[in-house]
């Protein structure tokens, strides 16, 4: 008869310790990469410098406008420009859509009479609405902050009912149970409930925002970042193209940031439920 004798267990071979990049200094590293590629990229020569211009053509088209502007208008003023109009269309989205999301996610009616709107205008690109708008509201700032708002206000309204309608019944009827008020079980207990849900819609409406005021310039616009890309693409100033593409990329990472900043301000309880 045969004894197996087991065999000692290797232990395991543990890792080399070693210090971790921290995750600011990754996305560094990674943006740093990012611009050597297109320095070398340019530098080569293999591509046109009209068609790719180096990052310091870039830098020289930015500094020439920050002290003499483009065309009449400085930078500070389109920024200003399209910035006002994102938040106008998407501030008017959240006053409206936020509400009615709500009703209709406590409300069988109100659901049944809207919701198919709602999901009707969710999915249209937004420059469908972009000709009726400039015949009905003419090319002025009107238009396009109601085509900005028909883009963020289906988001926001959808993410608000489906706030609604993730939020437990026993804690209504509990709330209910003790006496408590439509009024108080929408702000005590459906608001809070809802309330990730609904920040999450408008992190997302402000992106798709943000992006069709862009395009939303390309239009009968006369200022805005919008406005210098197509103006700069006229006379194959692509430096200023890809400048206006990164200050962009910018504020875009900012306004995202500041909204989530906000998220984990007021809505601190996240992911605690």
């Amino acid at each position: 008869m045969s004894v197996s004798i087991p065999l000692p267990r290797t232990p395991p071979i543990a890792a080399p310790p070693g210090r971790k990049l921290p995750p600011v200094a990754l996305g560094g590293l990674a943006v740093a990469a990012m611009f050597g590629a297109w320095w070398a990229v340019t530098a080569s020569g293999r591509i046109p410098a009209d068609l790719l211009p180096g990052p310091g053509a870039v830098l020289a088209a930015f500094l020439d406008i920050v002290r003499h502007g483009y065309r009449g208008t400085s930078l500070g003023e389109n920024i200003a420009a399209t910035l006002a109009r994102c938040m106008a269309g998407f501030g008017l989205a959240v006053v409206l859509g936020v509400p009615l999301g709500l009703w209709m996610g406590l409300r069988q009616a109100p659901r049944a009479a809207a919701n198919w709107v709602v999901q009707f205008m969710r999915p249209l690109p937004p420059l469908s609405y972009m000709i009726l708008l400039i015949l009905w509201l003419g090319t002025g700032n009107a238009s396009k902050a109601a085509l900005l708002f028909l883009t963020a206000f289906p988001i926001i309204a959808s993410a608000a009912m489906a706030g609604v309608r993730q939020v437990k019944t026993s804690r209504m009827q509990a709330a209910q149970a003790l006496g408590a008020t439509d009024a108080q079980v929408l702000r005590f207990v459906v608001l809070p409930s809802a309330a990730p849900m609904i920040f999450t819609g408008l992190s997302i409406a402000l992106a798709a925002a943000f992006s069709t005021v862009v395009s939303a310039e390309l239009i009968a616009s006369t200022d805005g970042l919008g406005w210098m890309v197509i103006a700069a693409s006229r006379f194959l100033r692509t430096d200023i193209v890809i400048l206006a593409i990164l200050i962009l990329g910018l504020i875009g990472v900012a306004l995202a940031a500041a909204l989530r900043a906000v998220d984990r301000r007021v809505v601190h309880w996240r992911g605690r439920d």
